[in-house]
This record gives structure tokens, C-alpha cells and sequence, in this order.
């Protein structure tokens, strides 16, 4: 048996790194995957009596799935509505996590630093989308004009995308950091 200040420890580091996972949402990077990860790790090794049901990790899945369901239809789908082509989708998705990336790590003047990160990456994964969509669209030999505007389609896309990613990664925050101490989740 785990000493009662390990599982404070264990539970303290589970809670930590979900929250970290969820933010990696913002740069474009798999993070609801990331906190189903946590939970399978938790339901397995998680100490007594803090382990949670099985079903739990089924609905984190399930809301995963929508997280990326919505990222991808509304980035993909609001590009391919104005004509957009599949290289300039692709470009898009590659322009998007660079940006969210570079705007992780340089981020915009912000009073608060980590403030000025998280906004730098979500605004800079969205001109990365832009961008991307736009050189795709003109490598296709399309012109600029109509090339731009499948580029904003693509900004406008990667944005709302990104919210919604991020609102169903906020409940699988809740469900993954709730389900140890609700009896009612628990296995």
C-alpha cells in the first residue's frame, strides 16, 4: 500500500498533468489525447481508493473524438466550402501547428508573460493556417485574391476549431480531475 502523502503526491502530479495537457491544445498539438493517456495510466496504476471507472476513460475517449471531429471540420470543411484544395487544407494544418508552435515560444508583449504565450499561440496557429492555405491555394496557380480569401476561410476555421477543441478538453479536465473523488465515477 502507498503511503497516504505518496497518493497526494500521485494525485497532485495526475491533476498537474492533465492541465498541461489540456493547454497543449493551443499549439496545435494532440493534448485531449493526451489527457485519455493519463486516465488509462491512472485507472491502472492510480492508488486506492482514488482509481476510477473504466467507463470513465470510454467517455474521455468518446469526447476526444469529438474534440477532433470539431477542430477538423471546421478547419477543413470552411476551407474546402470557398474551393479550397486539398494541398492548400494540408498547408493548412502544417502552417497551423508551426504557428501555434512559434507563437508558444515568442508569444505577443503581454503584461502577464504566460497570458501573452497562450494568445501568441493561438493567434499565430491561425495566420500559420492562412498562410498555409494561401501558398496552397497559389501553388495550384489560383489567383492571390481568391487564394486570400480561402486563407481567411482557413484563419476564421483554425480559430473556431480551436475553441471548440478547447471547450471539450475543459470537460474532459473536469471529468479526469472529479471522476478519483466522486464516488459515484468511481470503479
Amino acid at each position: 500500500m502507498v503511503a497516504a502523502e505518496m497518493v497526494y503526491v500521485w494525485l497532485a502530479l495526475f491533476i498537474i498533468s492533465v492541465i498541461l495537457f489540456w493547454g497543449l491544445n493551443l499549439i496545435g498539438l494532440p493534448g485531449n489525447w493526451l489527457i485519455v493517456g493519463s486516465a488509462l495510466l491512472w485507472l491502472f496504476t492510480g492508488p486506492q481508493p482514488y482509481q476510477f471507472h473504466w467507463g470513465i476513460v470510454a467517455a474521455l475517449i468518446v469526447l476526444a473524438i469529438v474534440g477532433e471531429l470539431i477542430e477538423f471540420l471546421t478547419s477543413v470543411l470552411g476551407t474546402k466550402q470557398l474551393g479550397g484544395s486539398n494541398r492548400g487544407a494540408t498547408l493548412s494544418v502544417i502552417g497551423s501547428v508551426a504557428g501555434g508552435m512559434a507563437g508558444a515560444v515568442f508569444g505577443i508583449p503581454f503584461p502577464i508573460p504566460l497570458v501573452g504565450m497562450l494568445i501568441g499561440s493561438i493567434l499565430f496557429a491561425a495566420v500559420g493556417a492562412w498562410i498555409g492555405a494561401t501558398l496552397g491555394e497559389r501553388w495550384l496557380g489560383k489567383p492571390m485574391k481568391e487564394s486570400v480569401k480561402i486563407g481567411a476561410a482557413a484563419f476564421l476555421g483554425r480559430l473556431l476549431g480551436t475553441a471548440g477543441k478547447l471547450m471539450v478538453g475543459s470537460t474532459m479536465v473536469v471529468l479526469s480531475i472529479a471522476a478519483p473523488f466522486v464516488p459515484i465515477l468511481a470503479g
